[in-house]
C-alpha cells in the first residue's frame, strides 16, 4: 500500500434535531449572518426558528443567493457581511448558498477582487467562521472547503477553495428536506451518487476515500431499490448521510470528467446539476467499461446488487433522454473542449481524448 493522507476537518452534527445545536454553537457571537436563497428560510421553517430562539442575537438575512451563484453576488455578499460587521455565517440551502456562503466568509474579511483573492495561495485575513445547514441531499458542501462559483461573462465555473474556506460547523438535519419537491431530491441524490462514484474511480483516490464512497453508493442504491419514497423520513436520512460522505470523498479526491461535462449542461443549457450528472452517468460508466477501468466493474456489482435502472430515475426527474436529443453535434463538440479544459477531467480513470469521449457522446 502506498502513503496516503486524509483529513475531514469539519465539526458535522448530523440527524433529526440536529438542529438544536446551532443553540450552543452560536452562543459566542453577537452579529449573524445568514447566506441563503429567497424563499428557503421561509419554507422551511428556519427563519421563524431563528426567530424564535435567537431574539438576543442580532440576525442579518442575505438571502440573495441564486441557483450556480455568480462572482457578482458573492462580492456583494462579502460586502454585507463586512459592513454588518457580522461575527459568524451560516449557509442555509443547498449547494449554491453553502458553496456561496464559504466564499462570502472570506470576502468579509479581505476585500480584494474576485481573481486576485483567487490566485493567492493563501488569505492574508482569516474568513469568518461558517456554520453550514444544507436543505438539500446533493452536494455534501458541508463537509468540504470547496465553493463553486459561476462566472456568467465567461460561462465558466470556478471552485474557489482555499486551506482555511471548510465551515467550523456542520448540522445536518434531515428535517430541512421535507419540503423539497421529489424531482429535485432525486437530482440531488444523483449528484451524491456521482460524487460518491467518481471519487472511487479517481487517480486521486484512496483506502480511506474508498471506504467512504462504497458506503455512500451502497446507501442511496439501496434507497432507491426500496422506491426512495420522498414521504418517507428513511428516505431523507439516507440520502442525506450519502450526500455528506459524498462531501468528505469529493473533499480528497474531487470529481472526474463527468462533472466537468455537466457543468456545460448547466451553464449553457440551465439543466439542474444533480439531473444533468444523471443524463450523463450512463455515457461515463461506457467510458470507463471501454477503457478497461477495474474499478468500474465495482461500481456495475453494486448497481446490479440493488437492480438500480438509470432510465427510471431520469424519467422521474423528467430527463429521460439522449445527450443528441439536448445538444446538437457542434454543442456536443463545445461541451468537450469545454470539459477537456476543467482540472476535474484530469483525475479521471482513463485519458480522456477528444475523439473517444465524442464517440460514446455521439454514440446514441
Amino acid at each position: 500500500m502506498q502513503q496516503f493522507s486524509f483529513h475531514s476537518p469539519v465539526h458535522a452534527f448530523f440527524g433529526f434535531n440536529a438542529i438544536d445545536n446551532l443553540k450552543t454553537l452560536l452562543e459566542p457571537y453577537k452579529t449573524v449572518c445568514i447566506v441563503c436563497g429567497a424563499t428557503s428560510a421561509d419554507k422551511t421553517g428556519f427563519r421563524k426558528y431563528m426567530d424564535e430562539y435567537f431574539k438576543d442575537k442580532n440576525i442579518l438575512w442575505f438571502n440573495r443567493i441564486e441557483e450556480n451563484p455568480s462572482i457578482n453576488t458573492i462580492l456583494k455578499g462579502g460586502k454585507f457581511a463586512r459592513e454588518c460587521k457580522a461575527e459568524v455565517v451560516i449557509g442555509f440551502g443547498g449547494g449554491s448558498p453553502l458553496d456561496a456562503s464559504k466564499a462570502i466568509a472570506a470576502f468579509a474579511t479581505n476585500n480584494k477582487g474576485f481573481y486576485e483573492l483567487l490566485t493567492e495561495e493563501k488569505l492574508e485575513k482569516e474568513p469568518l467562521p461558517v456554520v453550514c445547514i444544507p436543505t438539500t441531499c446533493g452536494t455534501g458542501s458541508e463537509m468540504n472547503n470547496y465553493s463553486i462559483v459561476t462566472d456568467t461573462e465567461k460561462l465558466d465555473k470556478i471552485n474557489f477553495a482555499k486551506a482555511n474556506t471548510f465551515p467550523k460547523y456542520a448540522v445536518i438535519d434531515p428535517v430541512f428536506l421535507r419540503s423539497l419537491n421529489r424531482k429535485t431530491l432525486y437530482a440531488t441524490a444523483f449528484d451524491a451518487f456521482t460524487h460518491c462514484l467518481e471519487g472511487f474511480v479517481s487517480v486521486r483516490s484512496n483506502p480511506f476515500s474508498d471506504s467512504h464512497a462504497i458506503t455512500g453508493m451502497e446507501i442511496i442504491l439501496s434507497t432507491f431499490a426500496e422506491g426512495a419514497d420522498t414521504t418517507k423520513d428513511e428516505t431523507l436520512v439516507n440520502f442525506l448521510y450519502g450526500s455528506t460522505l459524498g462531501g468528505i470523498v469529493i473533499l480528497h479526491t474531487a470529481t472526474t470528467l463527468l462533472h466537468a461535462l455537466g457543468y456545460y449542461l448547466t451553464n449553457e443549457k440551465k439543466i439542474h446539476h444533480g439531473t444533468a450528472n444523471a443524463i450523463l452517468l450512463p455515457y461515463y460508466l461506457e467510458m470507463m467499461r471501454e477503457s478497461g477501468v477495474e474499478k468500474c466493474m465495482v461500481v456495475d456489482a453494486l448497481m446490479e446488487k440493488y437492480g438500480f435502472n438509470i432510465s427510471r430515475w431520469q424519467d422521474e426527474m423528467g430527463y429521460d433522454v439522449t445527450i443528441k436529443e439536448i445538444l446538437s453535434d457542434e454543442e456536443i463538440e463545445a461541451m468537450v473542449d469545454y470539459a477537456l479544459t476543467k482540472k476535474n477531467s484530469e483525475w479521471s480513470p482513463f485519458a480522456p481524448e477528444k475523439d473517444f469521449v465524442l464517440e460514446i457522446l455521439k454514440r446514441y
